[in-house]
């Protein structure tokens, strides 16, 4: 089973963070097209899903840390998730939806696409 973090409960650790009360490693894993159309504001790395494996050396500083993953819709920020915790990373969270629900549950002025 892979942790999950729900959109609303992410807006809440965004706003803590911004306010300097929570601190967690943002990681987008979409590609870089994507990232123009639609950012999370604080995201920390864009890293596609599919370099991680191999570019999964970038974040070992933050291998203690807790990281949160999204993507577009919340399959591929799992898959990240899974790899990031089979290589040894412990508090890893994917959040569910991605941006697609941030924008329907939080932030209606983000593009859909």
């Amino acid at each position: 089973m892979i942790p999950e973090i729900d959109v609303i409960a992410f807006k809440k650790r965004l706003d803590a963070r911004t306010a300097g009360n929570d601190h967690f490693f943002l990681l987008d894993v979409r590609n870089p097209n994507e990232q123009e159309i639609a950012l999370v504001p604080g995201t920390d790395k864009l890293i596609p899903v599919g370099e991680l494996e191999s570019r999964v050396a970038e974040l070992s500083d933050q291998k203690e840390n807790e990281i949160l993953v999204y993507c577009r819709s919340g399959g591929r920020s799992g898959m990240a998730t899974g790899i990031l915790l089979n290589s040894g990373f412990k508090n890893v969270k994917n959040v569910a939806g991605g941006t697609l629900a941030y924008a329907d549950l939080v932030d209606p002025n983000m593009k859909k696409y």
